[in-house]
C-alpha cells in the first residue's frame, strides 16, 4: 500500500471490476483504532428510508504466490 492510513481511518473506491451483485460496489482499506489493517467492502442497498451502505470487514487479501513463497522459504520453526 502506498498510502498509510492513520488509526481509525480508511478509504473506499468504486469497484470498476464488479460483474455480479455478490461483489461489492465499493472496496478499500481501513486501519482500526488498534492499528490492525482490514479490507472494507460496501454494497449500495435500497431500504425503507432510502439508500444505505451495507459494509463488511475482512482480513487483508494475500495473493497465493505470496503465501507460497513464505511457506516454501525453507525456514524451520524449530
Amino acid at each position: 500500500m502506498s498510502y498509510e492510513h492513520k488509526n481509525g481511518n480508511g478509504s473506499l473506491f468504486k469497484n470498476e471490476y464488479k460483474k455480479s451483485d455478490a461483489q461489492p460496489d465499493y472496496q478499500g482499506t481501513i486501519k482500526l483504532p488498534d492499528g490492525t489493517d482490514q479490507q472494507i467492502a460496501a454494497w449500495v442497498k435500497d431500504g425503507t428510508k432510502g439508500k444505505y451502505f451495507s459494509l463488511k470487514l475482512s482480513a487483508p487479501y494475500v495473493k497465493d504466490e505470496a503465501k507460497a513463497s513464505t511457506e516454501d522459504s525453507g525456514d524451520l520453526p524449530f
